[in-house]
This record gives structure tokens, sequence and C-alpha cells, in this order.
């Protein structure tokens, strides 16, 4: 006979059956069964079972609580789900402790769960839905660190998988009916290792945009007629509300992806000039174009800068202002210096932002965008000091 704390795990784990539950038991968080197994050889801990006595004892792993930082990354880049489940009602009551699933960490939320996590990376998760009868894709991206959300669309597989190299995203989403798309599959985990989930949206897809953005009509943002556009965008929407149990009022506004004022790089041109990623190496790293440049201070910068090199400026008055903006520094090593010395005590306020937002800060988030505030204060003042036109537009 099952115990009542083993009957809300079976009636937590019936519900999220494709994760790995991290149930919580006073100071460990516990896994159970298949569960314990998968944490025995990904995490290289003990496995020991609950009820050694009885005639099917259940299998058991567990960590402690405090320990979760060091273990969940670890989890969740070998390919795995995880679901958090805590106690939601006081324990020393005399009923059962009360508990319910937090949260479910995938490979793009996990920079919103762990405080140690330093991620220069893009944190994109997409979704993908399908047309038959145009044979069209329609490709719904959110980028979980800058919060800007967009869709695209595209007439072919090839030309949506240029752009998925592009992207390299953290997790995709893929409607339910596209399960059986063989081609689709194998292009998105073999060859590029994606983190593939399929998703069935469980609400009228037009209502679920206009509750989110709290309005009457999706015309304000040109999509009302757009039924495809919109199944992509509440596909995303409510596989990530559902799975951070957060009505995600960071997302404010939506866009139509838009690379128009881009250079447009296919595949072989990023590898054969190992732009971000060495092929010959297997990194992402050493001898790349970005390794040659990235002499960054935050992590927003290494972002900016990987992104800048994977989408080259095309407009030649955009290309101008910037290496305006490279020369000041360029000249005065001084003020370079200076700016640069500010700029190593700025966090990654982006991924601060986002943890308060779905109240996950911590008390060290909170020091370190006090102190990022400061620092970048201090960076628009010796701007505004320095005796040069265009590097005062900047701050404009």
């Amino acid at each position: 006979m099952l115990t009542p704390a083993m009957s809300q795990y079976y009636d937590i784990k019936k519900e999220y059956d494709d994760s790995i539950i991290f149930f919580r038991m006073w100071d460990f968080y516990e896994m159970f069964g298949e569960d314990a197994e998968i944490a025995h050889k990904v995490l290289w801990i003990n496995i020991t079972s609950r009820n050694k006595n009885a005639l099917n004892p259940e299998k058991l792993a567990w960590i402690p609580y405090h320990a979760k930082d060091k273990y969940l990354p670890i989890l969740v880049n070998a390919w795995y789900k995880v679901a958090i489940v805590e106690q939601v009602s006081d324990p020393k009551l005399k009923w059962i402790v009360k508990r319910e699933v937090q949260r479910v960490v995938t490979p793009a939320t996990l920079n919103l769960e762990w405080d140690n996590f330093d991620n220069f990376d893009n944190n994109t998760v997409i979704s993908i839905t399908y047309l038959e009868k145009t044979k069209k894709y329609w490709f719904s991206i959110l980028d979980l660190l800058s919060n800007k959300w967009q869709i695209a669309e595209f007439d072919n597989f090839s030309s949506l998988e240029k752009e998925l190299f592009k992207l390299n995203p953290k997790e995709v989403i893929l409607d339910k009916k596209l399960f059986w798309f063989d081609d689709l599959k194998q292009t998105l985990q073999k060859k590029y290792s994606l983190n593939i989930y399929y998703f069935e949206n469980s609400w009228d897809s037009e209502v679920l945009l206009k509750n989110h953005f709290w309005v009457k009509s999706l015309a304000w943002f040109w999509i009302d007629k757009l039924n495809l556009w919109i199944e992509a965008w509440a596909l995303l929407l409510n596989y990530l509300t559902l799975n951070q149990k957060n009505s995600l009022s960071i997302l404010k506004s939506i866009w139509v992806y838009n690379d128009l004022n881009y250079l447009k790089l296919d595949n072989q041109t990023i590898k054969n000039l190992d732009l971000v990623y060495n092929f010959l190496t297997w990194s992402e790293v050493i001898w790349t174009l970005f390794w040659v440049l990235n002499n960054t201070k935050t992590s927003m910068g290494k972002r900016l800068l990987k992104s800048s090199i994977l989408n080259p400026l095309y407009d030649i008055k955009e290309i101008q202002k910037r290496q305006d903006f490279v020369e000041i520094f360029f000249k005065d090593k001084i003020l370079l210096s200076k700016v640069r010395e500010k700029l190593s005590y700025v966090s990654d306020v982006e991924i601060i932002l986002n943890r308060l937002s779905l109240d996950r800060a911590s008390p060290r988030d909170l020091l370190n965008l006090k102190q990022s505030l400061i620092s970048i204060l201090e960076v628009i003042d010796l701007i505004k000091n320095y005796d040069n036109i265009k590097l005062k537009e900047i701050l404009k």
C-alpha cells in the first residue's frame, strides 16, 4: 500500500511523465524508479531503495536540496527535463505536506534557475508549425535573455534549416502533428543535436494571445488574419507558461522576423570560415573569429559580439556609424581603459531582470544588479564628460 507522500509522487509523475521529478522531502530532493536509475547514471550518485523489505522495493536516489545548483545543470545538459516539486504547506501541521510542481527546467530556462550559470550564448527557444496544404513552415522564435519574440515564415525546409544553424536554439518545440516528420526529426536531432519536445496547444490560440497581451484584437500586432502565425506563437507561449507556472508578463510584444538589414550567411560559409564554431577542434570557442575578437567584459557584450559576427551589417551607413564609434575608443586608450574597468563590474542584467520578473531572484542577484546599475551610470558619466559629439549621440 502506498504512503500518502508516494501517492502524491505518482499523481505528479503521471502528469509529468516526460520529466525527471525532483520530489522535495524535507532537506532532500528524492527521485524514484526510472528517474532514480537515470540520476544514478548521469549524476554518479548512489542508488538505494525505499521499503527494502517489500516484495518490489522502490528504487531511490536523492540529493541535498542545497546541492540543486550543482546537479540540475548536469541533468538538463544531458537532455532531460526536470520538474521541481516543492513543499507548499507548513510541514509542522499534522496532515500530509502538500507538494506541487513549481516549474519544469529545460535547456532554454536553465539560466533562470542557477545563480552561478555564466551563459554568454543565446538562450533561444523556437516552436515550429507546418501546413501540409501550402508546404510552408512557421517559426516562432524567443530569446529568453533579451525577451525578443518573433515569427518567421519559410517556403521550404531547406530555408528553415539555414536559419536554424544560425540561431542554434537551446530547444525546439514541435507541434505534435509533426511527430511523423522523420526528415525534420533526423535533421534537428542528428545533424544539429537539438533538444526536441513535442507539444499540443491546449488553448484556443487567438484567445491565449489576447489574454496574454490584454487586448481585444490582435490587429495591433498585424497578425489578426494570419492564423498559422498565431498558432506558432501560441504553441510556444502555452508550452512555456505551463512549464514555468508563470504568466510570462516579461513578454510584452511580438515582431515579424526581419533580417533585411543583415548580410545572409549560409551554413557552409559559417562553417568554412570558423566564425563561431571550430569543426576541426569541435570547439565553440577556440580558434574561431569569435575567439580572436572576444575581449568583452560582460556576458551581454559576448552575446552581442557573437550575434554581430553571424549577422553582419548590410547597410553602409550603419557600418560607418559602428566604425566611427570603434575609432573613438581605438584612438583614446585612456577612455577605453576606464570604460572597460567599469564594465568589469557589470553582471548579466538581462538574466537578473528575468529572474526578478519571475520572482526567482536571490539576494546575490539584487546585489549584482545594484553594482551593475552603479557601473552603467558611471560609464554614462564618462561618455557625457568626453568632448566628442558622435560619442554623445550614442546615449540618445
